[in-house]
C-alpha cells in the first residue's frame, strides 16, 4: 500500500504534516498548515509575542497602558512620569479581575490568583492629570502566575496634551508650533515678516529718506 496517501486513497494527494495532521494538498503544500507563526503545533500566535510595557491614545485625562507578552501576567507594576495617575480601570486586567492601585506607582494583582493570559492589546487605561508635555513608562516589574519574575522592557514615550490652557503646567504640545505664531503666522517669526507699514509679506519699505514706501 506504499500508493495510498494518509486518507488511503489511492495515488492521492494528502500527505501528513509536521503537525501529524493528515492534510489535502500536493507535494508543493506547505507542509507546516497546522503550526503557527511561531512555530508551535496548533499555536495562537502568541507564543513569540516580545514582552513590551507601551503608552498608548492619550487625552488629557486619560492614558492607554498596552501591553504585548509571550506568558501569562501573575501580576505588575510600573512607574509613568508626566503625569498624576488618579486612577486605573477596564483593560485585559479588569477582565481578569485585578485589583488596581495607582499612585506614584501603578501596581495591580489578583486576590483569587487570577491571570491575564498571554497576549496584546489594552492592559488598562488610566485616570490622569497631565504635568508634563510627554509620558513614559519606567520601572517595570511584571510577574509569572508563579511569581516568577518576566523581563519587560518600556516602550517609546507619547506626547501628550494640555489638560488646562491657563494653568501653569509645562505643556506647550498643543499644536506644531514650540513657542508663539506671530501676526504673520509665523511659529517664533517675531513679526520679520510684516513690512514697514504693518503688512504681512507686503513690498513697502523704508527709503533713504527714512519714508515707508510702497515698492
Amino acid at each position: 500500500n506504499a500508493d495510498q496517501d494518509c486518507n488511503g486513497d489511492c495515488f492521492g494527494d494528502a500527505f501528513v504534516d509536521d503537525c501529524g495532521v493528515c492534510s489535502e494538498g500536493n507535494t508543493d503544500h506547505e507542509a507546516n498548515s497546522d503550526i503557527d507563526d511561531c512555530g508551535v503545533c496548533f499555536g495562537d500566535g502568541t507564543s513569540c509575542l516580545p514582552e513590551i510595557l507601551s503608552l498608548g491614545a492619550a487625552t488629557d485625562s486619560s492614558l492607554e497602558v498596552l501591553y504585548s507578552s509571550s506568558e501569562a501576567i501573575g501580576g505588575f507594576q510600573f512607574a509613568v512620569s508626566g503625569v498624576n495617575v488618579l486612577g486605573a480601570s477596564g483593560g485585559a486586567a479588569e477582565d481578569a479581575g485585578f485589583t488596581i492601585s495607582s499612585g506614584v506607582v501603578v501596581i495591580g494583582f489578583s486576590f483569587e490568583g487570577n491571570v491575564i493570559p498571554a497576549g496584546e492589546g489594552l492592559l488598562t487605561s488610566l485616570d490622569i492629570e497631565v504635568t508634563d508635555f510627554e509620558g513614559c513608562i519606567s520601572d517595570i516589574v511584571v510577574s509569572s502566575p508563579d511569581g516568577q519574575g518576566i523581563a519587560f522592557e518600556a516602550g517609546d514615550c507619547v506626547a501628550l496634551p494640555c489638560s488646562d490652557a491657563d494653568s501653569d503646567q509645562v505643556c506647550d504640545n498643543v499644536d506644531d508650533c514650540v513657542g508663539e505664531y506671530d501676526d504673520c503666522g509665523i511659529c517664533n517669526g517675531g513679526n520679520a515678516d510684516q513690512d514697514c507699514n504693518g503688512d504681512c509679506f507686503g513690498d513697502a519699505f523704508v527709503d533713504d529718506c527714512g519714508v515707508c514706501s510702497e515698492g
